[in-house]
């Protein structure tokens, strides 16, 4: 597994800045909403695991035959329209879960569609058996439009705002949320969804960005416990395109990787951190599958443990090095401490330990909560159970920060 559990890994050279060649057609990448140049289109409609590098170099042949499919484990992504109709999805357990109608365009359908072959693919996905949650998320600057229905408000938040949409994968379930596109929304709706990820041990991954450049503001992976992904080539060395920032936990391969164009309906190639992010959360579903007893928490420090930087140390372009999917299979987490390595990324990273724990013992006001149907308020606030704002339940002085012994 790659870089291997049967081979030596190779390890990240942390800083080299290695150009790629010439590209020809463009795709729009939703990280940093960066338009990147391809390779020569190809008139034929199949993609094999032979046209995808980072198939090879994370030896996953050899994952599969082993039986490390992701099988029992549920992804979500928040990305554009995935077509599941796609010769490499046609075998995949993909489950279009959007509350409201969103229309794609080409660049976005062509853009979800790549990241779930990434991920769930049978032919060259990372986690082939693993479910797919897809929801839409609109770029109108693509084209993409929402229905009237999206509009419909919660908070002041539409049904195709981020935070609605990554509560929604946690409702419906999901154990890893990939986010392959920028968002430099700030408030506390976003905090307290990602304070609910923390508790509830939802890992999310989010691409960090494809301007060259340090986008922590612009890139979900800016969050506590947020695994941002910086994108490396298949020689090791870190891509002059991508981003990154205080946010950044670990790099991958971005590419080029082969895609359905549905814009020409030809396969083109294409590179970006958002190709990064889904093999992120594909060996992180693996794992999960690989190490049940291990927490997410457990998860996350084998990943930085087993980071291919020299000693795993911590630099803003790579993170804590190359994700090593041989080592994380070969390693037993369950050891390891029991603490988020990542709840704190310095500089203020929110949400804080504290307000974690605030949402975890029900204190945080629920005006500013939505689409989450795990949490109820247990503070002290009688005014909240006549407030017609107020959706989640009320079960007054119930905290356990009250009653601690």
């Amino acid at each position: 597994m790659g870089p291997t559990p049967m081979v030596k890994p190779r390890r990240a050279r942390r800083q080299s800045r290695r150009a790629w060649g010439a590209f020809a057609a463009a795709l729009v990448i939703a990280a940093g909403v960066t338009t990147l140049p391809t390779t020569s289109a190809r008139a034929d409609n199949t993609i094999t695991a032979e046209d995808q590098p980072y198939f090879a170099y994370y030896h996953l042949d050899q994952a599969r035959a082993k039986g490390y499919t992701g099988k029992g484990v549920t992804i979500a992504i928040v990305d554009g329209e995935v077509d599941a109709t796609a010769p490499e999805l046609r075998d995949s357990d993909i489950h279009n879960k959007s509350t409201c109608e969103v229309t794609s365009s080409a660049s976005s359908k062509t853009h979800g569609t790549a990241v779930a072959s990434i991920l769930v693919s049978s032919v060259y996905g990372v986690a082939p058996e693993s479910s797919l949650l897809t929801y839409q998320i609109p770029a109108p600057s693509r084209g993409d439009s929402a229905s009237p229905s999206c509009t419909e408000t919660q908070n002041g938040l539409s049904k195709v705002s981020v935070p609605w949409l990554l509560n929604q994968a946690m409702n419906d379930g999901a154990q890893i949320v990939n986010f392959s596109a920028s968002s430099s929304l700030q408030g506390d709706e976003l905090k307290w969804t990602v304070a609910r990820a923390l508790t509830k041990g939802v890992i999310i991954t989010a691409a960090a960005g494809n301007e060259a450049t340090d986008e922590n503001s612009s890139s979900l992976s800016q969050w506590s416990g947020v695994v941002g992904v910086s994108a490396i080539g298949v020689d090791g060395n870190r891509q002059d395109y991508s981003s990154w920032g205080q946010g950044v936990a670990t790099t991958a391969v971005g590419g080029p990787v082969k895609t359905h164009d549905f814009a020409t309906n030809q396969i083109v190639e294409a590179s970006g951190t958002s190709f990064s992010s889904p093999i992120v959360a594909g060996v992180l579903a693996l794992a999960r599958q690989k190490w049940p007893n291990a927490t997410s928490n457990q998860l996350l420090q084998l990943l930085v443990k087993t980071g291919l930087n020299p000693d795993h140390t911590w630099n803003q372009y790579t993170g804590y090095g190359g994700i090593d999917p041989g080592a994380i299979l070969n390693t037993d987490p369950t050891t390891l401490p029991d603490v988020n390595p990542l709840a704190d990324k310095g500089n203020g990273s929110s949400p804080t330990p504290d307000e974690v724990q605030q949402y975890a013992d029900g204190v945080v006001n629920p005006l500013q909560i939505v689409n989450d149907n795990s949490y109820s308020y247990r503070g002290f606030d009688e005014s909240l159970i006549t407030d017609p704002l107020v959706t989640v339940p009320t079960h007054l002085g119930t905290s356990p920060r009250y009653h601690a012994k």
